[in-house]
This record gives C-alpha cells, sequence and structure tokens, in this order.
C-alpha cells in the first residue's frame, strides 16, 4: 500500500489528457491481460506438443494438460501463501520447462519428416510463442513478488537472491549499538577528565 501509495504522488509529466488516459487504463487492465496471456502461452505450448508429439490423442491431450498445469502451479506456489520469502526454485523450473519444451518442439518436428526451410520456419515460429509465455511469466511473478515484498531464502544469495530483511535490520542494529557505545565510552572519558580536574583543583 505503502509502494502504490508512493507510486501515486510521484510527477508525471502528461500534457495530453487523452494519452495520460491510455496509459492509466494500461496500468489498470495490463495485470489481467497479461495473466490471462500467460495461461494462453501455456494452452498454445500444449496444443503444439498435442499436434506434433507422436501419442494417441486421448493421452497427449491429457498429458500436455497435466504439464502446463503443474508448471503454472510450481511458478506461482510462492503466492499460495505469502510470507515474505520467495524460493528461487519457481524460476529454475520454468527454465527448465521451457528448455525441455524447446527441445521436444524440435525433435517432434523432425519425427514428422519436415527439414530444411520448412522445418526452420515451424520451429522458429513455435519457438517464439513458448519463449515469449516464458518472459511474460517470469517477469509476471518478479512484479508481484516485489509488490508482497517477497526476498529470496536464505542461501539464495549466490544465485542472485536478494538478502532478507531481517539481515538487513540486524546490520543496522549492529551499527546503531556501535555509535551508542562510542558515545557511552566518550561520556566515560569526559566524566573521567572531570573527577581527575577536580581531585586535582581540591588539592
Amino acid at each position: 500500500m505503502q509502494n502504490h501509495a508512493n507510486a501515486q504522488q510521484r510527477p508525471q509529466n502528461f500534457v495530453n489528457p487523452a494519452f495520460s488516459a491510455i496509459f492509466k487504463s494500461i496500468t489498470k487492465y495490463m495485470p489481467a491481460i497479461t495473466f490471462y496471456g500467460i495461461i494462453g502461452t501455456y494452452l498454445i505450448t500444449a496444443a503444439l506438443n498435442v499436434y506434433f508429439i507422436p501419442l494417441p490423442v486421448y493421452i497427449s491431450v491429457a498429458a500436455a494438460l497435466a504439464i502446463q498445469f503443474g508448471r503454472f502451479a510450481i511458478v506461482f506456489m510462492d503466492f499460495l501463501n505469502p510470507t515474505g520469502h520467495r524460493s528461487v526454485f519457481p524460476g529454475l523450473i520454468a527454465t527448465l520447462a521451457t528448455v525441455v519444451s524447446l527441445t521436444e518442439l524440435a525433435f517432434s518436428i523432425q519425427d514428422m519428416g519436415w527439414t530444411g526451410p520448412k522445418f526452420w520456419s515451424v520451429m522458429l515460429f513455435g519457438s517464439m510463442m513458448i519463449l515469449f509465455g516464458y518472459f511474460l511469466e517470469i517477469n509476471f511473478i518478479a512484479k508481484g513478488a516485489i509488490a508482497f515484498g517477497m526476498n529470496y531464502e536464505k542461501g539464495a544469495e549466490g544465485t542472485g537472491g536478494e538478502p532478507e530483511p531481517a539481515q538487513d535490520q540486524t546490520a543496522e542494529l549492529k551499527s546503531e549499538l556501535k555509535l551508542l557505545n562510542e558515545k557511552i565510552e566518550r561520556m566515560r572519558q569526559l566524566e573521567l577528565s572531570f573527577n581527575t580536574n577536580g581531585h586535582a583543583k581540591g588539592n
């Protein structure tokens, strides 16, 4: 809520009201469009698998839908119960699933006997749809994680994760304690100096 309020308070340089209205509508509808676009790319990937894979239709349809649903569930699993922690596994699994889908598409097209320009035209066309779906889901979950204030779990820093808020707070607390100890030490030195000077005057 604080981030949303800050975003609303940022200065905007729209001169044309119509231009402003278009971008406000984009901001309003883009989340839903992107989410359903991701679902659409899942279905397209499943359709490509069903069409090209050399299995009976009733098996390939069920298997393709199950694979894409599993991918969806794992990728969005962090949002099942957002606790502030984010796992690296959904992104890794989405990447692995994309690589497998592209490899499977290539072998399936070869199995149909398509070679040369026909192979590459179909391969590139299918790859673009699969890859755009992958980039959509990765960016979508990243934006959602930022909105929820979710950081990578401890131990994920080596894979590009962000440090946990608790670690930042601990570092700040240590810094404040250090400054406090330095102030106390200076006060003790001043007190000692005052007492020493007082005794000297008394003598």
